[in-house]
Order: C-alpha cells, then structure tokens, then sequence
C-alpha cells in the first residue's frame, strides 16, 4: 500500500541570470546570520534572518551548487532602497524577504551572506542556508525485487521531482535530502544523485513485513515491503554421541544450506555457526564448516547455525557426549649426563575411540620431591600421535626426580615417572704453574665427588679428562689427556703447554646413574 501526501510548499532556490566565482572570504567575526526558503503564489524567495546587526540593504545573497564555488545566482532584499524590507510574517526578530529568485536548474543549493560586497568591511558568511528551487515536489517509491531474501536483498528505489517555478517543466530535484523512517528506533538520511534518485536498504530485523516512509520538507510516501524467509538445512558429521577424552578439543564439522525460492538447496557461505550459543565460526564458500570444541567436563553439545532474519528458526542437533580419560602410551622420561629431560609418549583413550583429529591442552610437570609440582612445558597433545618434550633446563636438577604429564583441562595426571642420577662435582682443581715456557709440563690435578643424600662422597674408578683452547681467535677445545681418579678420588696428570690458552678438567665419562660435571677454565700463560 502507498500513501501519498503532496504538500505545496519544499524548496528554496535562488535567482540566477549570471555566473560568477565567490571569492574567498576577509578575515571577520564568524557571521550567524542565516537564510531559509519560501515559497509565495509560485515563486521562490529567501528569508534572511540578520544576527549580526547588518544593514539589510547592504546584504546579498550568493547561490552556489552543493560542493561548488561557483555563484550561479545573486539577489539582494527586496525593497531595499525604499526600506520596505520586512518578511510577509514581520519584522520581528531581524527577518527580511530577498528578491525572486530565479534559476535555469531545479535542484538543491547552499548560500552565502556577503555584507558591503567590495570595500574594506566586506564580510562573507559561508553555507548560511538551505535552499531548494523548485516547488510541488513528488516522492516516487518502488523496489527492485517483490520481496526481501538472502538471494536478493530488496531495495527501495525512489526518485524524487519538482516543478520549475517559472515553467512548470516537472524536473529531476537533485542533491536533495530524504529521510526515511520505520523498520527501526532510526530514520535514515538519503540524498538524491544528480537524476533526483536514491536507494534505500530497510532494515527488517524480526519481522517480515514493515511499511518504510519517506519525507521531503512535508511531502510523505510510503511503501509496503515484506521478506519472504526460507529454511536452513543443517549436518553435522558423526552420529549423536560422540566418546571423547576429558578435557580434549574434538573437531566438529558439517555443512550448512539454505532453500531457495525454486526450491533448491545451495550452500550457505559466511553463515555463522554456534555451539551452546556460543559463536564459532563462519561457514566457507561451500557451506562446509570445522573447527575446534573444548568439551571440558560436558555431557553434551548443541551445534546448528545461528538465527538471522532471511531464515526460519534455525535447526539444532544435540549430541551425547561419552567422555573418557586418557591413557598414556609408552610414556617415558629420560634425563642425560647433562641435565636435558625428554619426556615421550602418546596420548590415547583407556577404552573406546575418538574423533580424527582430537587434542588437548596439556603440561609436563616436575617434583623434586614427589609431592609438590611446577609445570616445566606445555603442548597440545595430539590423540593418536607420539610427542617429544623437552622442557627448558631446570636449575638446580640434582638427584632423584619426578615427572608426569597433565591433561589442563580435565585436571588428569599420568603415571609418575622417576629419574634417578647422582650429581657430581670437581673439587679444588688447578693447573699449575700458570705462567710457564714454551714446552713445559704443568700439573693438571683435583677430585671427584659424588652426591650421597645430602653429603658428598669420593668417587673413585673415574676417567677424568683435560681440555685446552688456545688464546687465538676461533679457537675450539681440544681434548689433550686423561686420567683416572684414585681410592680417594683426587687424580693428577702431566700435560705439555705450548701456546697461551685455558685450560678446563671435565668429568662426562659417566654411568647412567650420574650427571657430568665441567671444573673451572684455568689460565696459562706461555712466554
């Protein structure tokens, strides 16, 4: 249904029978006076509304185009010289009526108010108005499609005319402004292009049928569009329970389509996908979507796509979920001689099975003591894969250890596994003499100590072994000798100094059940 309201008076335009440039304004006091349209018996003057205190007979009025420079009419007040000045409703408040004014185009203009034009006051007040030339104007509504879809978006399409006040020629009225309203708490401003027309997008939100107004200075017409809307088809790979591990993120995949008016199912592309309300993921070019769902302690999901205004109630499909704890294959931890820790394994279910593709945050954990654990390293495990961890170096690691990897999320531990390795120590090692000739044997001795609780013993039965790098640049250690420590594991060994350099005793020839150990770089200077 449209209703129509015509309403005689629209637009203010402005008498043009010349063109000129507007030249730049002189720096003034800002100007507040101002002009407004008015149209009497067909014909269209200005209103000016003096602020300022200006002499009316000293005030022009300059028409430009929206966005131009270029002064395409002028007129003055009416009646200036004889001062019959005032507007048809009085002179009160400063309101003086302008000239006719008359223009080769209808259409919307701007003005400026130019005070004592040429000489030393001049004063030019910018955009002071509105003004529209053309009267009778006419609000014409339609769309291009019959209904509102996701497969075509409707529009309205509007256009809007006017007569010219001086031939009666019914004219494009461009550059103007429309409003629009109904469908939403806003109204929505639109101007015409250069051929009087617009283009309206309405918003439907719930509803399925609205009545959408449109408003230029008092004339209204309305419209009635409506939204055909369709339904979603939706899958969901698997059946309706799902076994997962606590705790675990299981992939969820599927597709979403939407019917259309022939009938036929086509993909839904950038549709939005929810699980227990909570938004996931949009769905790609083929309707196809796949992401990740934390499944935490849960007994069950709830995946379908998200509610929009082009669809009926969108489709839900609630899965079971059977959660399952996870089980640790092969899970070891090993430490070396020099402190590194490798924790391995695969994490799988203890019964059951899984989705392709199912992880979970998890975290390796160490005690020193069996009781209190301080997470070293997390990972996503991947069920179904082995790992390799290796957690940053750890200060100090000395003795028996323990270990075990966490599910985050499912508050799960593994077994504990235990590391057991000695710490060892050089004691009161020393090269001697330090400063020595070319091809002298100096002495490179000390002890051994192994950890015993919380004492340290003698080690004896050891291969220690003695290293130099000379003082050169690029220079690398170099094994030079070695020596085994005694009962009482202290060890001494001669070694020949030939060049300027350090010199370090190491122990790393260790059994499975020690850690290495470097002693001190000692200095040695060869004259």
């Amino acid at each position: 249904m449209r209703k129509f309201t015509a309403a005689l008076t629209t637009v203010l335009a402005l008498a043009a029978t010349s063109v000129a440039v507007a030249p730049a304004a002189h720096a003034a006091p800002r100007m507040e006076s101002w002009t407004e349209g008015r149209i009497e018996d067909g014909k269209v003057y200005l209103t000016f509304h003096d602020h300022d205190d200006l002499r009316p007979e000293d005030v022009q009025i300059r028409i430009r185009r929206y966005g131009s420079d270029e002064v395409v009419a002028t007129v003055g007040i009416a009646g200036a010289r004889d001062r019959d000045l005032c507007a048809p409703s009085g002179c009160d408040g400063g309101r003086f009526l302008s000239e006719p004014a008359v223009l080769s185009e209808v259409g919307n203009y701007t003005t400026d108010v130019v005070f004592r034009e040429g000489t030393a006051d001049e004063r030019i007040g910018r955009d002071r108005g509105d003004l529209t030339y053309g009267i009778n104007p006419r609000l014409t509504l339609t769309t291009d499609y019959a209904t509102d879809s996701w497969e075509h978006p409707l529009h309205v399409l509007g256009s809007l005319t006017a007569e010219d006040p001086v031939t009666h020629v019914v004219k494009p009225l461009a550059d103007s402004r429309v409003f629009g309203s109904g469908g939403g708490p806003w109204s929505t401003s639109l101007r015409t292009d250069r051929q009087g027309r617009f283009a309206d997008r309405p918003e439907f939100g719930e509803v399925t049928e609205l009545v959408r107004t449109y408003e230029f200075e008092g004339t209204t017409e309305s419209i009635t569009v409506k939204r055909l809307r369709h339904d979603l088809k939706l899958t969901v790979d698997g059946g309706s329970t799902i076994t997962a591990p606590a705790g675990s993120d299981i992939p969820v995949r599927g597709t979403v389509r939407a019917t259309t008016e022939s009938g036929v199912d086509k993909p839904q592309d950038g549709h939005g996908v929810i699980v227990d309300d909570k938004y996931k993921a949009p769905t790609e070019k083929d309707g196809s979507f796949a992401f990740k769902h934390s499944v935490g302690h849960n007994t069950s999901l709830t995946v379908g796509p998200d509610g929009s205004g082009w669809f009926n109630e969108p489709p839900r499909k609630k899965i079971a979920l059977r959660l399952v704890p996870t089980k640790f294959v092969s899970l070891k931890a090993d430490v070396d001689k020099y402190r590194k820790v490798t924790i391995t394994g695969k994490p799988e279910v203890a019964e059951g099975s899984y989705p392709t593709g199912t992880t979970a945050p998890m975290a390796v954990q160490y005690s020193s003591d069996g009781r209190t654990w301080k997470t070293v390293d997390s990972f996503t495990g991947r069920y179904g894969q082995a790992f390799s961890r290796t957690p940053a170096q750890l200060s100090p690691l000395t003795g028996t250890g323990y270990w075990r990897v966490r599910v985050t999320e499912a508050a799960q531990n593994s077994p504990t596994l235990k590391s057991i390795r000695k710490a060892t120590q050089l004691s009161n090692d020393d090269l001697t003499p330090e400063g020595v000739k070319a091809g002298t044997q100096i002495t490179a001795k000390g002890g051994l100590l192994q950890q015993s609780g919380t004492s340290w013993k003698t080690y004896a039965g050891q291969k220690v072994r003695v290293y130099f790098k000379a003082s050169a640049k690029g220079s690398v250690w170099e094994p030079i000798a070695s020596t085994t420590t005694k009962a009482d594991g202290t060890f001494s060994t001669k070694v020949t100094a030939r060049r300027d350099g350090t010199w370090q005793i190491r122990y790393t020839d260790t059994p499975a059940t020690h850690y290495a150990d470097y002693g001190r770089e000692d200095y040695v200077d060869v004259r």
